[in-house]
């Protein structure tokens, strides 16, 4: 134990009269913790921390590649629902950016093209209105929205929102 002491003081007396070299030293610490702190942050957040949903560990994401892009055609996720027989349910969904007609002026917002049955296959409950009805997945049945809690804030935080229409694309929901 006398040795650790004496190796510690005889260490600090070191770093104490090169100034210099204990300030870089310190700097190189401080940025290595914290590159691999924020490093770790990320790949926590967006790999390793469990998804927000019921029994996430059974949730899967299908898709086909063809031509170099990853994408299921209508026809292909219709086809595979129909002859499923290995998952429970099966949802599809596409992402995209709407033209969303407010009072002040019309904006982009970034937007989900789901089926029926994607939100509760997930568990996710809804502070205002319902989730979509299967016959809505229906062509010329599909002109329902669901906002996010941003969006509707962005409408003015209107709690009678539900059933008002709203212009998506210039089209009517």
């Amino acid at each position: 134990m006398t040795t650790i002491l004496q190796n510690a003081r005889y260490s600090f007396r070191l770093l104490w009269k090169n100034p210099g070299f204990t300030l870089v030293a310190i700097v190189t610490l401080a940025l290595g913790i914290g590159a691999n702190t924020a490093i770790f942050s990320v790949l926590y957040a967006s790999l390793l921390a469990p998804m927000p949903y019921p029994d996430p560990d059974r949730l899967m994401v299908v898709w086909s590649k063809v031509d170099g892009r990853t994408a299921v055609s209508a026809g292909d996720y219709i086809e595979w629902k129909r002859q499923n027989k290995t998952f429970q349910d099966m949802q599809a969904w596409t992402g995209g950016n709407f033209n969303l007609a407010t009072p002040e002026q019309p904006e982009m917002v970034g937007g989900r093209i789901v089926t029926p049955g994607f939100y509760s296959m997930q568990g996710i409950g809804f502070f205002l209105g319902r989730d979509f009805l299967p016959e809505e997945g229906s062509p010329g049945k599909d002109h329902v929205i669901l906002l996010t809690h941003k969006t509707w804030e962005r409408l003015g935080s209107d709690r009678n929102i539900v059933g008002k229409p709203l212009r998506v694309n210039n089209e009517p929901y």
